[in-house]
């Protein structure tokens, strides 16, 4: 097929969560999957694509799916889910974005219309900042565009917290080129029982694939997007002072970006809460799909903060968690406060059992969990966190 460039090419960006992470919300222990940018090219904007390549990492190959499949990889379930679609697997297991940015132009030069492309989470474990990161990934959606195609992007790091940012800056990034989103992250991390449920359980990956219902969930997501169903609501696009930064000045300034990739925001709906204390009023986009906050609490921060959104678009989807948590200057949180919040409760008590007996090349290794650091979570981390228990900032 010629790939012709069209007037008005659509991008999406995406997300989803892979095993360590952060502790927000009911998630326990998530880390991202990946970011997916789409453009479409050879059909008008308003058309469906027919042919796409799903372009990635080992996500994108199947790893960790169902071994009764035939066909692992969300790829498969997609064009199940969308009549008349095609999508082709490209995935390779360990890719980094700059081995993609070298791979993706045969991809483009293959009969298609469409590109799916997934990719980054190997860049954040092995080293790689997210500049470069987010670099790649424009560069590969700047080729796409130019002939006209689809694409997605990942990412990880083991404790969320690169993580998170990086999510956020895939975001302003689709935001700024004009790109939609495809939000696997934010579907992910807010469904309950999440690894138990979604992801593989085998000793032998470590790094945490989906399973198969996993992958059922991915490609639903997907093709949410390409039958232009909005189902994801809307997401912070920028968090000042960053999800888990320590040394914050107490006087610093706070500054929330918030985005809907689908429908308009009703502002009607929408809250920040400051350590549950109810933020001014925030900025509204001429679009009505953004949000900024940009304000100096009327007090010292003090403690551990923690930044709550309440927020609905037109469509009723509903974000209702805490978005973010950071450490003000001075404030060393007790010995045994493995989720941060500034206090050792039950709930650090499930994380360290979440853990328990696991040392580095475990897949439920916690780091935060190994409290005395002998690179084993075990029965002294236990007496430890049994020590302080109770104790708070």
């Amino acid at each position: 097929m010629h790939w012709e460039p069209v007037s008005r090419s659509r991008f999406l960006a995406c997300n989803i969560p892979r095993l360590t992470g952060n502790r927000l919300g009911t998630v326990s222990r998530v880390a991202a999957l990946g970011a997916a940018l789409l453009a479409l090219g050879g059909v008008a904007a308003a058309q469906r694509p027919s042919h796409c390549k799903a372009f990635g990492d080992s996500i994108t190959a199947g790893v960790g799916d169902d071994p009764e499949r035939a066909e692992v990889g969300y790829p498969t379930r997609l064009q199940g889910l969308v009549p008349g679609l095609v999508v082709d697997n490209r995935g390779v297991g360990a890719e980094r974005t700059p081995e993609g940015l070298a791979r993706i132009g045969g991809v483009l030069a293959e009969p298609g219309d469409c590109l799916l492309l997934m990719e980054g989470t190997n860049d954040i474990s092995r080293g790689i900042s997210a500049e470069t990161t987010l670099f790649n990934l424009d560069q590969m959606a700047a080729r796409a565009s130019a002939a006209g195609w689809v694409l997605p992007n990942a990412r990880f790091d083991p404790n969320n917290l690169r993580n998170q940012d990086l999510v956020q800056s895939i975001r302003r990034l689709a935001a700024i080129r004009g790109r939609g989103l495809i939000d696997p992250f934010e579907v992910f991390a807010t469904q309950r029982r999440l690894f138990h449920a979604l992801y593989y359980a085998g000793t032998e990956d470590p790094v945490g694939h989906p399973n198969g219902a996993g992958y059922d969930l991915l490609a639903s997501v997907f093709a949410d997007v390409l039958r232009a169903a909005d189902t994801v609501p809307p997401v912070p696009t920028r968090l000042i002072p960053a999800h888990g930064a320590e040394g914050v000045p107490a006087t610093s300034a706070l500054e929330v970006n918030v985005r809907d990739f689908g429908s308009a925001i009703d502002t009607d709906s929408v809250m920040l809460l400051v350590d549950g204390l109810p933020a001014p009023e925030p900025g509204v986009g001429d679009d009505g799909r953004r949000l900024q906050w940009r304000f100096s609490p009327a007090a010292p921060l003090d403690g551990v903060v923690t930044l709550s959104l309440r927020a609905a678009d037109a469509e009723g989807n509903v974000t209702d968690r805490a978005v973010g948590r950071f450490i003000v200057e001075g404030v060393v949180p007790p010995r045994g406060d493995i989720d941060r919040d500034g206090r050792v409760d039950g709930r650090d008590l499930v994380f360290l059992g979440l853990a328990f007996g696991a040392g580095p090349a475990s897949r439920r290794f916690d780091a935060d969990a190994d409290l005395d650091g002998s690179g084993q979570v075990d029965g002294e981390d236990l007496a430890i966190l049994a020590a302080n228990f109770g104790a708070s900032v």
